[in-house]
């Protein structure tokens, strides 16, 4: 039984098609370029996480990654925070999960879309998963409450 160019060429069309709707998205996240920082951020580098780790000041750490669906939403609650006047009041940094190899085996990370506050060179608390504004506000009330940061 001979297949004919056209019926071999249809199958590959209509397998490619069942590729990019089962995988699409995951494709997409995989490609995508980084999200912009947001004004008042700072990209981590050693150097100045330290010297902000030396000083009486909270610090709000993002770790980040590009194809994270949690850090794409994160990412976008921020950004309305910030473009509303409601943004944290604190100094915020934001760690690349795959660049920043150091800080994330120091400080045992094993996911993205995580939130951590720093404060005298400790961690005090940690969180992931902060997807909305109302999450991301609540998570800093409650911050300021329990650690009395300002």
């Amino acid at each position: 039984m001979k297949i004919s160019t056209k019926k071999i060429w249809a199958s590959v069309g209509i397998s490619g098609l069942l590729i990019a709707a089962l995988f699409g998205h995951l494709i997409y996240m995989n490609l995508r370029s980084a999200d912009p920082i947001l004004p008042g951020w700072e990209d981590y580098s050693e150097t100045r996480f330290e010297e902000l780790m030396a000083r009486d000041e909270p610090i709000m750490v993002e770790i980040y990654a590009s194809w994270c669906q949690i850090c794409l939403l994160q990412h976008r609650a921020l950004k309305t925070l910030h473009e509303e006047g409601r943004s944290p009041k604190i100094r915020a940094v934001r760690v690349d999960f795959e660049r920043d190899t150091a800080f994330v085996e120091k400080h045992d990370l094993k996911q993205t879309g995580m939130i951590i506050i720093f404060r005298n060179g400790r961690q005090y608390e940690r969180t992931s998963g902060l997807i909305t504004t109302g999450k991301i506000e609540a998570f800093m009330q409650e911050v300021q409450t329990s650690h009395n940061v300002p």
